[in-house]
This record gives C-alpha cells, structure tokens and sequence, in this order.
C-alpha cells in the first residue's frame, strides 16, 4: 500500500502548489522525425497531441514518402495530428499554389488520411519566407477552402509568427476569413527573449482576435544562428525558455493548447536546434521542466506524477 499512498500525497501536495488562476492547457509535440516515436520517454510522458507538417509541392506529386511511416505510428497510437501545410525551404518564396491545387492537395491528404480531423491552413505564413508574406487575403482563401473541404474538422485558420508584421497581417486575413475560430501562433520571441507578461506577442493576439489560440510551435532555442551558439550553457537557457513559455500560456485561458518543437536534435546539425534530446540520445534540463509542467496538468487531474527519466533511453535508440 506504499506506493499507492506516496502517489497520492505527490497528487495532493501538487495541487496544493498550483498557482492561482492557472488554466489547463493541453501539451502537444512537433517533430518530422521518427525519434520521438522510438524514444520510450516520449511514450512515457503521455503526450497524445502531435504535430506535423506535409509540403504541398510533395502532395501534388503523390509523394507521401517523407510521412506515412510517422503518420502510421501517429495513428497506432491513436494521436491527435495537427496537419499543417507549407511549402519547401528550397522554393521560391513567390511560388504559391492555385485555389485549385491547394484544393486538390487537402483532398489527396484526406484521402490519403482520412483519419486525421486537425488541421492548420498554412505554416507560419507571414513569415518573410513564405510567399504568403504580403498576400494574407489569400492566406484567407486557403483557410475558407480548407474549411469548405473539410467540414466538421478543427481548423487553425492563421497559423503566425511573433513578428512584427503579425497585426497589420491579421488585420487583412480577418477580411476575408470565414468565421475562424482558432489562431495559432509561434511564440519563440515571446519565451526566448524573456518578454514581461505584458508586452508578449500572445497578449497582442489575444486581444486582436476572437476565439481560441494555439501556441502552435514553440520552445526553448538552443542552437540557431549567431545568437544561439549551443552547448550546456545554451541547454539551461532553453530549459528556462520553456519553463517561460508555459508562463506565458497561463496568461489566458483562451490558450489551449502548447505544441513544442521539438523532440530530438538532427545527427548533423543544420539551422535549427530547439530539441528536448540530444543527437546522441542524452535529455537535456528542458526535458525535466516538461515534465513537471506535465506533472501540474496531471495533478489536475488527479492522476500520479510522472518520476524523473533516465539521462539516456533504456535502449539504444534505432537510426531515424
């Protein structure tokens, strides 16, 4: 009866530390990789809201090479996807697909998963990357056709960058949107530059739009760039980065959901490094602030806390 009893106490004495007036959000992960899958702390954590992002050019061709083994894996274990479409890095940022085709792209991937009822319209889409940088009206127009295609489906309408162009592009997209219902944005400005509550890009969005808001990729940078160099230090820095981002959800209950980027770093690194697992397998300090957010959320619910894991997986992890 030991265990039992000391589960129950670690569940009580959580909830007894809860801060005032903070909401439950629900926790999702964002990877393209097949590690988190293989990785048996990911299983452990509990996290059954996923993320992944399809390119559109791959879908026109009929190639779903880069997703079906993860979207198998996804479904096995009965995960919500977040499906969200965008275009390669490689492309012309003026390069956009018709009305047309961005129609036969959502019906190619409901045909191919007819399963997955989650959807974001268009990744980061004013992105000065994107070439949906300057064109929100037909950001909009991809939304309304999704929307159309998809009836009954849960829809991110405008999937945005903490940026500074985020409000003037919203001001147009919200023209021509039909009824939108749930906004997305990625706030790694807001968690990586340890903004004051009040000055986050979250809290202008909350206030510039109606509805719900997903915080749909964010996380605690520890290697981009020239200010993000890697290495231990820039690991606890990253730690806190996410303890930061899940402060800055607490603001509002209005923000439901938390999908971090990502699970485990690439074997060789290339622009972006955010990941709760080294290359090499070994967790990070970001690793254990997720799970004391999780054990929070699981105090809530008056479920046991999950312990602390293992530096490395029990097994040795299979090349993704």
């Amino acid at each position: 009866m030991r265990r039992p009893v000391l589960a129950l106490l670690l569940v009580l004495a959580a909830c007894a530390a809860l801060p005032a007036g903070a909401h439950a959000f629900q926790i999702g992960m964002s990877d393209q990789k097949l590690g988190m899958w293989q990785d048996p702390r990911f299983e452990r954590l509990g996290i059954r809201h996923v993320r992944l992002l399809v390119y559109y050019n791959l879908i026109l061709k009929g190639d779903f090479s880069r997703y079906d083994a993860w979207m198998r894996q996804a479904h096995a274990r009965g995960d919500d996807v977040l499906l969200t479409i965008n275009q390669h890095s490689s492309m012309s940022t003026r390069r956009l697909p018709t009305l047309r085709q961005y129609r036969r792209v959502v019906r190619r991937l409901r045909a191919r998963y007819p399963w997955v009822r989650t959807w974001a319209a268009w990744n980061e889409a004013n992105h000065k990357g994107q070439p949906l940088f300057r064109r929100p009206r037909r950001a909009a127009q991809f939304y309304n056709v999704l929307r159309d295609e998809c009836r009954g489906c849960t829809i991110v309408a405008a999937d945005v960058l903490d940026s500074s162009n985020m409000l003037p592009w919203l001001a147009t997209f919200k023209r021509y949107a039909k009824h939108p219902r749930i906004w997305g944005l990625h706030s790694y400005t807001d968690t990586n530059y340890f903004k004051p509550l009040r000055a986050t890009a979250t809290r202008a969005l909350l206030r510039a739009v109606r509805g719900k808001v997903w915080l749909t990729e964010t996380g605690g940078i520890v290697r981009f760039a020239d200010r993000y160099r890697g290495g231990r230090r820039a690991e606890r820095r990253a730690a806190h980065a996410v303890g930061r981002a899940f402060r800055v959800a607490a603001i509002n209950p209005r923000v439901q959901r938390v999908y971090l980027y990502h699970w485990d770093a690439d074997r060789r690194f290339r622009t972006w490094d955010s990941a709760f697992v080294r290359a090499n397998g070994r967790a990070r300090p970001s690793l254990d602030v997720l799970r004391r957010e999780l054990n929070r959320l699981r105090a809530r619910r008056l479920e046991p806390p999950l312990r602390r894991f293992s530096r490395y997986p029990r097994h040795k992890l299979p090349l993704a």
